[in-house]
């Protein structure tokens, strides 16, 4: 009665039919399937501890997740959930009948239940003959019990950890006397476990003594004279939930100081302004150059040192390029001007400005008299059929060259300039004009959208706009910064100013 009772209190999930009671209801957690050799060869589980007594201790240290326990020696020696069975009295130990009736036991979990696998061995591989009686003559039947095996654990793909018991095996293959080497207990664990099971991976959770997600240790070591003591913690290892523990220890300690060393060095590299996408803003006046220098030590508006970029200087010799600010070419003045021919009421539009031109233009249209209107409508015909690059040269013409304009022309030019909000954004902006020394020496107009290269830096003219402390601010946006292994160019721009702890991308030449 006693040893019905004990088998009950271990029952941990279902059996397959006539090797035990019926599976309690089932619960969470994990199923953790004992595979014991119960040979003649594997020494006792502790040198303290009767067998049976030893084994039950064992099936509590899974700290109450589910268990099942199944004892196997040959084919005809294989129990399941009977640990009054465990003797060491088996003849033979054949790891692939233990393992089919691991899979049969495991076919009555329902789909998804967290398997776990753990074989109790001495790694020996004795196959009774009688049990292969397909295999030809001649042929290892070690070698094909473990073939199978292999085979089968690929099928399965349960987790299998593996506890060595006893000492270690002799290195080589499947040697005379059926010890095994470890390659044989390796390629079990491979087979049920993928490539969780890599030795470099077997390393890691081994140095770490830690069992997480996708680092885990599949393979214990026990010596006979270490007993319990040492297979306690690898069960409880093994049948505790998973956890990233390990690869948690690995990033905090190998991964997280490389990636902050990376950035720091990464950071040292691009602290510096400017970077592509960062902006100079050039504050110029009419008719007063500006000398940039590049790459000198200077003092910045906010008030930090930098030796990148632009800066000012007073001397020209010493500028890599000149920026300076020209007034409109556009005149509108009628000085210079022969009005003798115009008639009055052209006479009395031509001095009006640009504004008050097109205002009078509308009320003549709107509100005028009727040769007033037809005048005036005639008027605006004309200006519309030129061209803006017609009205730019009449407008732009020098005092010579109006002296020889009719000024009916003239009229026609500005009349068309009022009316026309385009044209007149473009000939009345302020022109901006970039000398360049040295071996790209050359002078050019620059306007929005315009390329530009001063020293090693290339520029996009980005708005040209009033304000700050003179007549105009120009936008400079770095277009190319040289750098080591391009990485101004590579890394993103946010990251560069993380590590330049700037808030702008802006910052004024000075």
């Amino acid at each position: 009665m006693l040893p019905a009772l004990l088998a009950l209190a271990l029952q941990g999930g279902p059996a397959p039919p006539g090797d035990g009671p019926s599976p309690p209801p089932p619960s969470e957690g994990p199923v953790v399937i004992f595979l014991v050799d119960n040979s003649a060869s594997l020494p006792p589980l502790d040198p303290e501890e009767k067998r049976v007594a030893a084994l039950q201790k064992m099936l509590g240290f899974t700290q109450g997740a589910r268990h099942r326990l199944i004892l196997f020696g040959g084919k005809d020696e294989v129990s399941v959930d009977d640990p009054e069975r465990y003797r060491s009295e088996g003849k033979w130990t054949d790891f692939y009948h233990a393992f089919v009736r691991a899979r049969a036991v495991a076919s009555t979990y329902p789909r998804g239940t967290d398997l776990r696998m753990v074989l109790l061995s001495d790694a020996i591989v004795d196959p009774d003959p009688a049990d292969w009686r397909d295999v030809p003559p001649g042929q290892d039947l070690a070698v094909e019990n473990v073939k199978k095996t292999i085979d089968l654990l690929r099928e399965l793909s349960i987790p299998l950890y593996v506890v060595l018991v006893g000492a270690p095996p002799g290195e080589g293959a499947v040697a005379g006397d059926r010890e095994q080497s470890p390659g044989f207990v390796l390629e079990m664990v491979r087979a049920a476990n993928g490539a969780a099971a890599a030795p470099f991976a077997q390393t890691l959770a081994s140095f770490f003594a830690d069992d997480g997600v996708l680092l885990r240790k599949f393979v214990y070591r026990v010596r006979p004279e270490e007993g319990l003591g040492t297979i306690e913690p690898a069960v409880r290892r093994i049948a505790a939930p998973t956890r990233p523990g390990v690869e948690l220890r690995i990033f905090g300690t190998f991964i997280l100081p490389l990636v902050l060393i990376l950035l720091a060095l990464l950071g040292l590299l691009v602290h510096s302004f400017p970077g592509p996408g960062d902006g100079e803003i050039v504050e110029v006046s009419f008719d007063q150059p500006l000398h940039l220098a590049v790459d000198r030590l200077h003092r910045t508006r906010d008030g930090s040192w930098s030796a990148q970029g632009l800066t000012l200087v007073a001397d020209p010799r010493t500028a890599a390029a000149t920026l300076a600010l020209q007034r409109p070419r556009a005149d509108f003045g009628a000085h210079g001007l022969d009005a003798s021919d115009l008639s009055a009421a052209d006479a009395a539009l031509l001095p009006l400005g640009l504004d008050e031109l097109r205002a009078r233009i509308a009320t003549l249209i709107d509100a005028g008299s009727r040769e007033e209107k037809i005048h005036t409508l005639n008027l605006d015909y004309m200006a519309k059929s030129m061209s803006g690059e017609e009205v730019e040269r009449i407008l732009a013409s020098s005092p010579a060259e109006r002296e020889r304009t009719p000024a009916v022309d003239f009229l026609r030019a500005k009349v068309r300039l009022a009316g026309d909000d385009a044209l007149r954004a473009r000939l009345l902006a302020p022109r901006l004009q970039l000398t360049v020394y040295g071996k790209d020496a050359g002078r050019r107009d620059l306007g929005p959208g315009s390329a530009a290269r001063i020293g090693r830096y290339g520029f996009r003219v980005g708005e040209i706009a009033s304000g700050g402390r003179r007549d105009a601010r120009v936008f400079l946006e770095y277009d190319t910064v040289p750098s080591l292994f391009a990485l101004k160019t590579v890394l993103p721009g946010r990251f560069q100013r993380l590590f330049r702890f700037r808030r702008s991308r802006q910052r004024t030449v000075s």
